[in-house]
């Protein structure tokens, strides 16, 4: 498509963009939308377990008197706009009614579920939540015996509140009737500018860190992308991020509401189900899903599923992103399902969701993340100005009515906007067509005595060597160089990957000698967010011991000693070792070379 072409049919996106917004302002009223056009349509289709063979089945109309009858029933219980509602239970339908009903009548407040339960205190202070929804009980993942009686350190928190997760939509004990007569927000609660959710960012640990996002910001955040996807009645999308990230809230949930598309959520667990992952072509055929997203490492695990005579033909878009898909982990997917059909998705929580994407109707432009969605614009600071057009390498700067309303503490927000415009903290560049490219996180960087790594570079080579299934590189502390390249992988199911060929493999395909890794560990399980993005921190922790017991090991041959590697709030990368008085001292001296902070215990 030609430039001019392309900038016509911007314009007249941004044109639809605006006349949807202008007549769904809030999203009780974007959900509605897509509910008028057959109130009688499949809005959530709930799998039970992989291969449900009765799912439970929500029907548009009803949804939306649920999402009325739980708006009443928070008003009944002291909850209105400007209370926060917290979540802490993985996608389900009775979940899928407590998400939306707390974002139209009060403020949601999903919490990550891999939370530890001191997080989860400090997270529910912080938003100063009245209600707690969680799993009943016994339920799996133990999500309400790690929040049973934290009320007593959360002075606002009134009660917690169970909801089931077989299907039937209940608060506790009390079984919700959809409304017959809907029962809209007040009009304070449907102004474009109150806060509607609040998103924890960031790991899981740590000090209280969310995201205020109003009504403007999600249903523009999920109308750019239900235009991006060419969303429409008939569509069944799977539903497998959960919703405490943008990607499965607004990207995904939000805009199949708005586009009047069936939500297919297969299990609880979603893509940590094994049976889930196992069966995902029988899935698909089962229910006929027409949009699929996956974060890249589910990617990469489906691909490794044969598709054996399952019938995927209904397929017709799958989209990618928490984390910019390797184009190793597409080529894989794309051997089970040919033809073009990928679509990689970026973006953050601050933006409420998408930032780029490949509309339906374009190509994805080879190793790009797209192009600006639906109103949103991109720019690249580089060299101190800022670049509108094809620009080279530089940090990725959006706006736009998707950009957050800031933290909960302000605090957090220092350095976030240059002139206007969102800092996103990603490395990246915009093409010659206006595609955007990005190449790194700046604090994923590795700098090997003053030389610039991209750790991308690494990981896409040793996704080449047969039998690596998911591949991470980060810095490991040096006392000579601040860090060195040091390359995790994982196998795929059944191989074996031998360290020693694998450096051989990647050493030949990394021309920088400073990037080639110092050190490779093949581990059987790469730690994962719960999204399913690589966790680096933690892998930075175990790099930092191996740094930490090979100063040991010269220094005090022979000696016995404990390390363990945390990542602290105010110190960062702290490297604790215990040992006996007498090498105390000397630990400390050899410890204090590397760039971090080393706490030696006597034993």
């Amino acid at each position: 498509m030609a430039i001019h072409d392309m900038k016509i049919e911007r314009e007249a996106l941004d044109a639809r963009a605006r006349a949807i917004l202008d007549e769904c302002p809030d999203v009780f009223r974007l959900v509605a939308r897509g509910a008028a056009v057959d109130p009688e349509h499949e809005a959530i289709v709930y799998l039970r377990t992989a291969l449900d063979p009765a799912p439970t089945v929500t029907t548009a109309g009803s949804f939306l008197g649920f999402l009325s009858a739980a708006g009443r029933w928070l008003s009944e219980n002291g909850v209105g706009p400007g209370d926060a509602v917290s979540i802490l239970a993985p996608n389900c339908t009775a979940v899928s009614v407590a998400y939306w009903s707390a974002m139209s009548f009060a403020t949601v407040h999903p919490l990550n579920l891999l939370f530890s339960r001191e997080a989860i205190a400090a997270q529910l202070a912080a938003a100063r939540a009245k209600i707690l929804f969680a799993p009943p009980p016994g339920a799996p993942g133990g999500l309400f015996e790690k929040v049973e009686g934290i009320a007593l350190s959360v002075p606002t928190l009134e009660r917690i509140v169970t909801l089931p997760l077989d299907g039937r939509v209940a608060f506790d004990d009390e079984t919700l009737k959809p409304d017959s007569a809907f029962r809209e927000p007040s009009p304070a609660a449907a102004l474009p500018d109150r806060v509607v959710a609040m998103l924890p960012t960031g790991g899981t640990t740590g000090a209280p860190k969310a995201a205020r996002l109003t009504n403007r910001n999600v249903t523009a955040s999920a109308v750019a992308s239900m235009l991006a996807f060419d969303g429409r009645p008939g569509d069944r999308v799977l539903i497998a991020l959960p919703l405490f990230h943008v990607g499965g809230a607004f990207v995904g949930a939000l805009s199949a509401f708005a586009a009047g598309a069936t939500q297919v959520v297969p299990t609880a667990a979603s893509l940590r189900n094994p049976e889930v992952i196992k069966n995902f072509w029988r899935i698909v055929e089962a229910q006929r899903i027409t949009i699929g997203a996956l974060v890249p490492t589910a990617l990469g695990a489906v691909a490794e599923i044969p598709v054996g005579g399952a019938d995927i033909s209904s397929l017709r878009l799958f989209a990618t992103g928490a984390s910019v898909c390797p184009p190793e982990i597409e080529r894989r997917f794309l051997a089970a399902w040919p033809g073009d059909c990928v679509r990689q998705v970026y973006g953050m929580t601050e933006f409420a969701g998408a930032t780029t994407q490949t509309p339906h109707n374009l190509r994805q432009k080879p190793g790009s993340v797209g192009f600006p969605v639906a109103l949103a614009e991109v720019a690249v600071l580089a060299g101190g100005q800022l670049h509108r057009g094809p620009s080279p390498t530089g940090e990725i700067l959006v706006r736009g009515p998707h950009v957050f309303a800031g933290y909960a503490d302000p605090r957090h927000g220092a350095g976030s906007f240059h002139d206007g415009w969102l800092r996103s903290g990603d490395l990246g560049r915009i093409g010659a067509d206006g595609e955007i490219y990005v190449t790194g996180r700046i604090k994923d960087i590795i700098i090997r005595g003053g030389h610039n790594i991209d750790p991308a570079g690494i990981e896409e080579a040793a996704l080449g060597f047969p039998g690596v299934a998911l591949a991470a590189a980060i810095g490991r502390p040096d006392p000579y160089s601040g860090e060195t390249p040091m390359l995790f992988v994982s196998p795929s199911p059944g191989a074996s990957i031998d360290p020693a060929a694998l450096g051989q493999f990647v050493e030949g395909r990394i021309m920088e000698t400073p990037a080639r890794p110092r050190a490779i560990a093949v581990i059987p399980e790469m730690p994962l967010t719960p999204v399913g993005k690589i966790f680096k921190p933690r892998l930075r922790e175990i790099a930092a011991e191996e740094a930490a017991r090979e100063l040991i090991a010269a220094a005090a041959p022979g000696l016995a000693a404990e390390v363990r590697a945390d990542t602290e709030i105010e110190r960062g990368l702290v490297v604790t070792v215990k040992a006996v008085s007498s090498h105390c001292e000397t630990l400390r001296a050899e410890l204090g070379k590397l760039p971090l902070t080393a706490d030696v215990i006597a034993t």
